[in-house]
């Protein structure tokens, strides 16, 4: 499981514009004031890390006596070091390498001017230069980054720094990818070269390395001890390994048939649980064809204190073996003892015989087993975590994605990585996201669209919350870095507490423990971030973890970005068909007024012209006082049935800024008390406080029409009533008339209706009145419609959506 070191491009050198840049940067930056430009995003970071930790201005360094200075990686970092060092032989550079904490293991000095410098700092085995000590540096600004930095002049933190210029690399163990320390190469920063930082991510390669060959060495050291010990248990004479690869060898002196390939894998497979979980014992594998196997596992240690499990099977045709550990005499390890017969083992690794062992070496006694793979415990946790995870990719691919929906396929993301890669996900988004949309800037907060976890109450913010993350939350670090923050000790992070105090100490108190924060980006375009939280049932996030955490994120964001721009162009697609709905609306209302015009205008005009010509044709018996009256009364008929049908063709859904909140009792109130010249009284119960967003002027005009209906039906008085009813603002217009017949309620609201008893043209109506009340009801999203009232009349009922609080 030997790690890729993730390529980093080194950084430029800075300018003159550049140094004078920091600068500023730097004064605004400790006068408190925001930092936009002239710093880079990586040290502006730290920076912050920094002033949050309060690192006071002046070093002060510590010397730590418990060091191991002959550990796995100093004695294979020294070769590495010897050759850099004589590489840069001529070249004023010194060589650092320090542990996971920042602390000084070796130095090398390539110049007298650079060695006593680092000596004033000081820069010496034993003391330790992490971020909370000694600010931005090239050996703790490398570990809180977790990749190679290159830190130079006014970018460290302390003056005293400023001197310097630092190239870190951080070094990982190459099977369990945790960092073990840094390599950090150092100049005077006049002799800064941004080539430093590709020295040093070179040389840490060669240390991972050498690191993964001393691995080995260990492995191999393990399976020599285990021979070794097996050998003197036997007391059998070094020989060949015995040429029995295909199976074990029968009673009558023949081999036994070959495993098949799904057999072989299935006892390897067992073989690495059992060494993942350190057991030592017994157990059972069932294999194909009705056979089984035993499997013996058995600790080992070498003489340099090596340690490992070994695991080895007895198998038989039918039945399984009987095998019992047992301690022979001078036996350094149990011995496997067939309880039929002996026989020979044959060796089935996990790996080959390493050219290293000799056939002595690789002697096998007669035991009755095979032996299947020797590895130390974390080895073989690892190679099963490996599978699990790279199922977990399978899986990821198989569903995330199954549909253009941006919360859905957020939830998928959440359901895939839990509980197998961590026990509380949550994915955070922009609202603009949800809505189709590229985000600009994520500085209006993150709307969280899914959460999945495998326990309740752990007061992480739920499904729906806006959460607006402070500058330091990894969240936000990992959002203005497009990179993951990985935080394995959340306790104790600052800027994770600091977004809510109080909330963080709820988190974790429940358990929770470390998180991995991981940026939503797709095409180049930052959509959001995903966090990954861990409580006390699983391990604290490693740097693998980190890589999965990214590659499951990177193919949900392709996902996501998919079902957004399925939403922008549906919701397009939905605008579209508005408009084209709005424009066939349009069109059918200018048919129908000029349909309306020209039925309606005509009976008018043809009056009007018949009245004109027999005056003209007879104008000794024409009374012109009279004609003109009646040519009057026709022309204010005509200018009536225009106004209504403008109107008519007019109505449509008033803009949000045209709505004014009203109370429409009080727009009731007004508008009966401005009525001159009705017939009838009107009377007005009302409660006053229902509101509703209206253009106040249209529904005075609905009120007017649907009073001016009543007055030309009621036979005593109008009553007027305004109430909350059903959820709903409701006016009524109660008359005391003849009502409207059950099949009349619908046609009455058509244009140019009237009713043969009731609507006649006598009574000055342009048969409009009810058909524009309803068109504006319904612009304003609410009904109107006519019922019966007891024992005679009619009443008008107007509902309307109530105001938003």
């Amino acid at each position: 499981m030997a790690r890729t070191r993730q390529k980093e491009r080194p950084v430029a050198m800075t300018d003159g514009d550049g140094i004078a840049a920091l600068a500023v940067a730097r004064e605004r930056f400790f006068a408190g004031e925001p930092v936009e430009s002239g710093v880079r995003k990586q040290v502006l970071a730290s920076w912050q890390r920094c002033r949050n930790l309060s690192v006071p201005f002046e070093f002060s360094p510590i010397y730590h006596q418990d060091l191991d200075l002959d550990s796995m990686l100093v004695r294979a970092a020294v070769p590495v070091l010897d050759q850099l060092v004589s590489e840069l032989s001529g070249i004023k550079i010194g060589v650092e390498l320090c542990d996971e904490q920042a602390r000084i293991l070796q130095r090398r000095a390539g110049d007298a001017a650079v060695d006593r410098c680092l000596d004033n700092l000081p820069s010496l085995p034993g003391f330790g230069f992490p971020e909370e000590i000694a600010g931005t540096n090239g050996l703790g600004t490398a570990l809180a980054e977790r990749r190679p930095v290159f830190i130079r002049g006014a970018e460290h933190y302390l003056e005293s720094m400023r001197m310097f210029a630092c190239a870190g690399a951080p070094i990982r163990d190459p099977i369990s990818g945790r960092i073990q320390g840094v390599l950090d190469l150092t100049s005077l920063e006049r002799n800064a070269d941004p080539a430093m930082l590709s020295l040093a991510m070179e040389a840490a390669t060669r240390i991972e390395q050498r690191l993964l060959e001393q691995t080995c060495d260990r492995e191999r050291a393990l399976l020599r001890t285990f021979l070794d010990a097996q050998r003197r248990a036997s007391g059998a004479r070094a020989g060949p390994l015995p040429p029995h690869i295909g199976g074990p060898i029968g009673a009558d002196g023949r081999i036994a048939p070959p495993l098949s390939a799904s057999d072989r894998l299935r006892l390897l497979e067992k073989a690495a649980e059992l060494i993942s979980a350190n057991h030592v014992g017994v157990a059972m594998a069932l294999l194909s064809q009705g056979r089984a196997a035993t499997l013996l596992s058995r600790p080992v240690e070498g003489p340099a204190g090596t340690r490992g499990i070994v695991v080895e099977a007895a198998m038989a045709d039918g039945a399984p073996w009987l095998v019992a550990s047992t301690a022979d005499e001078g036996s350094a390890v149990p011995v496997a003892r067939s309880a039929a017969r002996a026989r020979p083992r044959i060796t089935a690794g996990t790996r080959k015989p390493s050219p290293a062992l000799t056939d002595q070496d690789a002697a096998a006694p007669v035991t009755g087993g095979w032996l299947l793979a020797v590895s130390e415990p974390g080895i073989g946790r690892l190679a099963l975590r490996a599978r699990e995870l790279l199922g977990l990719l399978c899986e990821a691919g198989a569903r995330i994605g199954t549909t253009l929906d941006v919360t859905r396929t957020a939830e998928e993301l959440t359901q895939v990585a839990v509980p197998r890669f961590a026990e509380y996900v949550a994915v955070d988004l922009a609202d603009c996201v949800l809505r189709g949309d590229e985000p600009a800037t994520l500085t209006a907060g993150l709307r969280r669209i899914a959460l999945a976890t495998v326990h309740e109450g752990a007061h992480l913010y739920p499904v729906g919350a806006l959460i607006r993350s402070v500058p330091y939350t990894p969240q936000a670090r990992s959002l203005a870095a497009d990179q993951p923050v990985l935080e394995p000790a959340l306790e104790t992070t600052f800027g994770w507490m600091a977004q809510d105090p109080e909330r963080g100490r709820r988190i974790c108190a429940h358990g929770i423990h470390s998180l991995v924060a991981v940026p939503m980006r797709a095409r180049g375009i930052t959509l959001g971030v995903v966090s990954f939280y861990r409580s006390q049932r699983m391990s604290v996030f490693e740097e693998d973890d980190v890589l999965l955490a990214e590659e499951l994120v990177g193919r949900a964001a392709v996902c996501v970005d998919n079902a957004r721009r399925y939403t922008r162009e549906h919701a397009i697609s939905l605008e579209l068909e508005h408009a084209t709905t709005s424009l066939t609306h349009s069109l059918d209302r200018q048919r129908r007024f000029t349909t309306d015009a020209s039925h309606e205008l005509r009976t008018p005009l043809a009056g009007l012209r018949a009245q004109l010509e027999e005056a003209r044709l007879h104008p000794g018996e024409t009374d012109l006082a009279e004609l003109i009256e009646h040519a009057l009364g026709d022309v204010d008929r005509l200018h009536a049935i225009i106004t209504d049908l403008l109107l008519l063709a007019g109505i449509q859904a008033a803009p949000a800024s045209a709505m004014e909140r009203i109370d429409l009792a009080e727009l009731a109130a007004m508008e009966t008390s401005c009525r001159v010249g009705d017939r009838h009284p009107t009377r007005l119960d009302h409660h006053a406080g229902v509101l509703v967003d209206v253009v106040p002027s249209q529904i005075c005009r609905v009120l007017h029409n649907l009073l001016d209906n009543a007055q030309r039906h009621a036979v005593h008085q109008v009553v007027v009533s305004v109430r909350h009813a059903e959820g709903t603002a409701e006016l009524t217009v109660t008359d005391d008339g003849p009502g409207v017949p059950e099949a009349e309620r619908e046609h009455i609201f058509q244009r140019f209706t009237r009713l043969d008893t009731a609507r006649s043209r006598d009574h000055g109506g342009t048969g409009l009145g009810l058909a524009i009340a309803r068109d504006i009801v319904h612009a304003h999203h609410g009904t109107l419609h006519v019922e019966d009232v007891s024992p005679r009349g009619a009443r008008f009922v107007l509902r309307l959506p109530h105001a938003d609080p």
